[in-house]
C-alpha cells in the first residue's frame, strides 16, 4: 500500500510526531484493527490462552509467557489488555492506530519463538502490515508530492481567477468598442481596426 499524506502523516505530523515515529508506526501498523473474534478464535486453536470450562482460569502458551515478565512492564501491561479485551466483550483491538501500532510490535517481536504463529496469525486477520518497508525518505516524499499537488492547485486556482478578470474587461470593453459597430450603418474597415485598436489600447487594467 503506498502512503497517502493526508491520511497516514498529516494527523500524525499535526500532533507533533517526527518523520521517524511515523516511519516506524507505518512499518508496524496492520491494515485494519484485529478483530476480537478471531482474536479469540486464534489464541485459543493455537493454545496460547486456554480457558477452564468449569472455572474460567486461564491458562496456555501466551498467560505462561505472560507469568514471566516482570510486574506492570509494558509488555505486561498491553498483554494483559489485550486479552481482557479479547475475551470480556472488546470489539477490536486497535494495532493499525498510533501509538498501539509500535507497542503491539515491540511486544510481540519479543515474544518466544512458540508464540510466533499466533503473533502470525493475529496479523493476517488484521490484514497483514501493508507497508513494512516505510521509511523516513517515503514520508518526506509523500509530503513533498502533497505539497506540490497544492501548490499546482494554488496556481491554477490564481490562474483562473486572473482569466475571470481579463474575461469580463475583454467583455467590457468588446461592448464599448465592438458591439456598437453592429448596429450602426456604413462601417468601414477603418472603423473596425480603429474600434479594435481602442479595445487593445484600453485592456490593460490599471492598478491603483
Amino acid at each position: 500500500m503506498s502512503i497517502d499524506y493526508l491520511r497516514d502523516v498529516k494527523p500524525l505530523e499535526d500532533q507533533g510526531i517526527s518523520d521517524e515515529v511515523i516511519a516506524q508506526h507505518l512499518r508496524d501498523a496492520t491494515a485494519t484493527a484485529i478483530p476480537c473474534s478471531s482474536a479469540k478464535e486464534i489464541l485459543q486453536e493455537n493454545g496460547a490462552v486456554v480457558i477452564d470450562p468449569v472455572t474460567g482460569d486461564k491458562s496456555g502458551l501466551l498467560i505462561s509467557y505472560y507469568q514471566t515478565l516482570a510486574v506492570g512492564s509494558e509488555s505486561q501491561v498491553l498483554i494483559a489488555y489485550f486479552i481482557e479485551h479479547v475475551f470480556e466483550g472488546g470489539s477490536e483491538i486497535d494495532t493499525n492506530a498510533y501509538p498501539r501500532s509500535i507497542q503491539w510490535a515491540s511486544v510481540t517481536s519479543a515474544m518466544p519463538a512458540e508464540l510466533q504463529p499466533t503473533v502470525s496469525a493475529l496479523s493476517e486477520a488484521a490484514g497483514g502490515r501493508p507497508n513494512p518497508d516505510a521509511s523516513v525518505a517515503d514520508i518526506v516524499a509523500s509530503r513533498e508530492a502533497y505539497e506540490a499537488e497544492q501548490a499546482a492547485a494554488e496556481a491554477e486556482r490564481e490562474a483562473r481567477a486572473n482569466f475571470a478578470v481579463k474575461k469580463a474587461r475583454y467583455d467590457e470593453l468588446y461592448n464599448e468598442y465592438i458591439a456598437v459597430l453592429q448596429i450602426q450603418p456604413g462601417v468601414t474597415d477603418a472603423d473596425w481596426s480603429a474600434a479594435l485598436n481602442s479595445m487593445a489600447d484600453n485592456f490593460p487594467i490599471s492598478v491603483e
